[in-house]
């Protein structure tokens, strides 16, 4: 039975491009498109949005939705530097998804979970993630 929990993500805003081209900083989508977060009083840039959750609730969860990438149990959502005057991206930092696991979702219910992301470089998708349940 699929179910969706509420994720968001906090990052400080983009830093200046290394090799000066002007850049776009937000949350990409499976196509390509790159969406504009909500700057907060307290300098952070903040993501929300909604992913399904699909599986036996005996094996680890899977993700979806229109922001989940990656094969299954390697699923993440980027957060990207996209070129505006050139096509591509100057970087990205894929978030991680596996690190929310049956426990996590189950004391997110009703609530969300969070990420603070402030200080992750980019690339290193591997690298865990600590989320936290909080209000919505």
């Amino acid at each position: 039975m699929a179910q969706t929990i509420q994720l968001r993500l906090l990052r400080e805003p983009a830093p200046p491009s290394p090799d000066g081209s002007a850049v776009r900083f937000g949350l990409q989508d499976k196509k390509g498109a790159v969406h504009d977060g909500i700057e907060r009083a307290d300098g952070l840039v903040q993501f929300d949005i909604a992913v399904t959750v699909t599986g036996e609730p005996d094996r680890p969860p899977d993700f979806g939705g229109p922001f989940v990438s990656g094969p299954r149990g390697e699923r993440f959502v980027y957060l990207s530097w996209q070129r505006i005057d050139d096509a591509g991206f100057m970087n990205r930092i894929k978030v991680r998804l596996a690190d929310i696991d049956r426990d996590l979702i189950g004391a997110a219910r009703g609530k969300r979970l969070e990420a603070d992301l402030r200080g992750v470089a980019s690339g290193g998708g591997k690298r865990p993630v600590k989320w936290r349940v909080v209000e919505t």
